[in-house]
This record gives C-alpha cells, structure tokens and sequence, in this order.
C-alpha cells in the first residue's frame, strides 16, 4: 500500500529520535510534531451508527509462517504486539467486540489441504459455526476458495475492498469472475513481512568502489543488467580450497524461492486473471525465456553466487538443517553483497554490526514501467469469511474496522520496528519500503499451485532443466486445472 504521505511524517519522527536519543534520554522514542493540517482523506469504514457488533469475534489463525496479527496480550513488547493489543482494545471500548482467535500456524501445515482448510471444512461438514472469520496459509486457503468453504468478500455489506487499508494490488491479481474469496491490507503485516527484497551490505559497496544502489535506483537505473554486474564484481575464495562453500564471499547469497519471485519484477506471473476475469497460463514467452536467461547467469554462477539451499559440490539438496546457519553467518560476517530473500529477514539482522540496507527487486529493463514484488506463496496468509460464519454482515463489519485500525496502529508500528532499529533507519531505506510495498505482486498461479510450476521452478537449481522443456512437461496438468478453477468460478458467478 502506498504510504508516502505518512512514511515523510514517519521519517521526521525517525530523525527526531536519533537526536533525542544522543542527547541522552535514555533512548526513548519520542515521535514528530507537525504543525501543517492532516489531509483529510475519505477512508473510514462507511457503517451505520447504531450497527451492533457487540460480542466475540473469533478468527481461526493458520499457516506455514510463525504470525498473528489478531493476539496480544498487553500493551508492552515490541511496536507491532502494541498496535496489536491497541487495535483489540479499541474494538472492545468502541463496538463491544472481543477479538479472539485460535492459533494453529505450524511450519510446513498450509499445502492445499492442511490444518487451515481442514478446520474450516470439518467446520462446515459439522454444521458448526466455530469461526467468525479466518487468516489462512496460501495454499489452503486457495483450496478453499474454489471448494466452496469460504463466502465471497465482494458479497459481505459492510466490507469494501476498494478503501485503501486493503491492498489494491490483492484484487487486481485475485478476483476471478468478479469473486474474490480471501485478500489482504493493513488487517495484517503478514504481507509485508514475506514480500520478496533484497538486503546489500553498505560497507562492501564502497569497499570495493561500486556504484551505489540507491542511485541506481533514483536514476531508474536499477536493472537485472546492472544488478548481475555487481554481482560478479565479488567473489573470492577465502580458504583457498579451490570449492566455493558457505565459507567464501561472494556478490549474491540467495535461496530457491526467487526462482518464482524474479517473475513478479519484471511484471510477469505463472498465471493471469484476464480481462474476462479468467485464469490463464502466462509463463512462458520469449520475454520469460530471456528473462531466466539472464537471472540464472547470474545465481548460476558459483564463483559470485551462494544458494544456501543448495550444495554446490554435490549438486543437490543442502540439509535443511544448515540453512539458516550458512546464511545467518554468510551476512553477518560480511561475506555477502547483496542478498534475496523476503523482508523478515530484516528482523534476523536488526541487532548484528552489519551497516546494511533494503532494495526492491531490479527491473527487467529500464523501460519496465513498475517494479514488481511477489508476496510468497508459501509464507502468506490471507482474510476470508468462512461459509459456516454466523452472521455474515458482522463478520464483514469486523473485519472492515480491524483493516482500518491495522492501517492506523499496525502498519505504522510494523514501519516502526522495521525501521527504527541498529542498522536500516536512513531516508533511502524508507524510500525503498515505500517502493517495494506499493508494488505487490500476488501470483494467482503460485497460489493455486497451478501445473506445479512454482516447485519446479524452485527446483531449477538441482534440476538445472530449460525454462521452455520444463513448461512443456507440466502444460496438460496446469491447463486441465485452470479449467477446472475457472468452471468452479463460473458456477458460484451464475
């Protein structure tokens, strides 16, 4: 969501702080006045005075990613358990409405028929009407969407998808046929945790003289081009055993997931909702085919590149085990220039010496009109309405104050802590955040896991198989369940 109004005040605060707190004062935050009048923006929630939400309000909380953004219980901890406890608080004090939730986020549980859409059927099978509303695992909740299990958003009274609190991006990549089942905004900061960036280490770009990525950036510059250069322009065996390992240094550590995420930035998907609202395959083409030329020459290329997901050696899986041991290390000890993965890394190196920054994805060519950032499929979580839900027009109501209050307490805060720690708190940082976050990416394919193209495209690096045999080989199976998904739509449309 686009906050640039709100990041310059944020940034004001930021600076402020840094003063106060060299002055002593026991490093308090203490956040900027402003004197110039609050543009007065039309983006509350339009519901009736006398609408009664009084009650509990309980939302199932599932998915492969450790997040709750419904649970806290005091207002102390972090900014974001703050804003968490303050937005519940204010939705008991204002509407009566007591936020509860039951928490079953378990690494690994969202795959399409995980304990997400296994709660919400068995809910429904039962007859039961245990849930108000759920915050479900990509997967899962895909399933449940064209299953039936879950109520279209755009049918709920009091719900509009069209205020700015939920992600504008969301309902162009996920409605199809006019249906949109499950979305995300400011209700949560899931979505901005797990979009796929790029952290740099400051002190290597000027230790080895190389242009700064930040103008690169300003100057429209930053480019898949550009950023493989730099890339290549570091690499060194540093024990001198003729195997690049975790041990050695290199221009790019990166992982299997932005095998898929590279599509999102140069404005391409596995799967598209047309202009009839269908699903359709969109991976492979000319521009695609070039595309992962160009990326693999660049996370191929083992002198510059470290995957710590895969053993370079062997050619194989690295054990899970391992992985965030070698990368952990591999950035923290300065061994890394660049590094992909998704923005909850920031949260792992907060506290360690390295000066480093936050970048969007580069383009594919200068001329690319937007940047793109894939919102992982595996790691997101998402909004719906269960069909077992009671009341409808409640659960519709409740989750519309909770995206509104998220964009007043929760986004601010999760800023807040993202920003105002050791190491990523300067002007251009917040610039890229802002970058990043308006330019989401929600890949309906990815999602819908259609002809299994995001495991195999996570796979190239074992597999090391050609873009255009790999789509061949999986084309029958992703049209056969486009077809299927779109039917399904088609019927609930009618």
């Amino acid at each position: 969501m686009k906050m640039k109004k709100w990041l310059a005040l944020f940034l004001a605060g930021v600076m402020l702080a840094s003063a106060l707190v060299s002055c002593g004062n026991g490093g308090d935050i203490t956040p900027a006045s402003t004197d110039a009048a609050p543009e007065v923006v039309d983006n509350q929630p339009d519901l009736p005075q006398d609408l009664d939400l009084s009650g509990d309000f309980h939302i199932l909380v599932s998915g492969n990613y450790a997040r709750n953004d419904f649970q806290s219980e005091s207002d102390d901890g972090t900014a974001v358990q703050i804003a968490i406890y303050r937005r519940n608080a204010f939705m008991k004090e204002k509407y009566g409405v007591d936020v509860t939730n039951e928490d079953v986020v378990k690494f690994g549980s969202s795959n399409g028929s995980g304990t997400g859409f296994n709660k919400i059927y068995t809910d429904y099978m039962a007859g039961e009407s245990t849930y108000d509303a759920a915050m479900i695992g990509t997967y899962d909740v895909a399933t449940l969407a064209y299953s039936g299990y879950i109520h279209d958003l755009n049918d709920l009274k009091y719900t509009n998808l069209t205020k700015a609190y939920w992600d504008q991006a969301a309902n162009r990549d996920l409605a199809v046929l006019g249906k949109m089942f499950y979305t995300t905004g400011d209700i949560s900061i899931v979505d901005n945790l797990v979009t796929h960036a790029i952290l740099f280490n400051k002190d290597m770009i000027r230790s080895y003289g190389l242009d700064n990525p930040y103008d690169l950036v300003h100057d429209d510059n930053w480019t898949l081009e550009t950023f493989g250069a730099l890339v290549k322009s570091v690499g060194e065996d540093l024990d001198n055993n003729g195997v690049y390992d975790e041990k050695d240094r290199y221009g790019l550590l990166t992982w299997n997931d932005p095998m898929v995420a590279i599509l999102a930035s140069s404005g391409d998907k596995i799967a598209t909702v047309n202009s009839e609202g269908k699903i359709e395959l969109s991976l492979f083409s000319e521009r695609v085919v070039n595309l992962y030329d160009k990326f693999e020459a660049i996370v191929f290329d083992q002198a510059h590149a470290y995957n710590y997901q895969y053993d370079n050696v062997s050619g194989t899986a690295t054990p899970s085990a391992v992985w965030n041991t070698n990368r952990d290390a591999i950035f923290t000890e300065g061994r890394a220039l660049f590094y992909l993965n998704t923005m909850a890394t920031v949260e792992r190196h907060r506290d360690s010496d390295v000066d480093f920054g936050v970048l969007p994805y580069p383009k594919y060519e200068a001329d690319q009109e937007d940047y793109g950032h894939m919102v992982s499929a595996f790691h997101s979580q998402f909004v719906c309405v269960p069909e077992s839900a009671k009341d409808f027009d409640r659960s519709g109501a409740v989750l519309e104050l909770l995206a509104w209050q998220g964009q007043e307490l929760l986004t601010p805060a999760y800023y807040e802590q993202t920003l105002v720690g050791k190491s990523v708190r300067d002007e251009e940082s917040v610039e890229m955040l802002d970058i990043i976050f308006a330019t989401h990416v929600y890949d309906i394919g990815a999602y819908y896991d259609i002809g299994t193209y995001r495991t195999q495209l996570g796979r190239l690096f074992v597999s090391r198989a050609a873009i255009s045999s790999m789509y061949e080989t999986y084309k029958s199976q992703a049209e056969a369940k486009i077809a299927q998904i779109n039917e399904v739509f088609a019927q609930t449309a009618e």
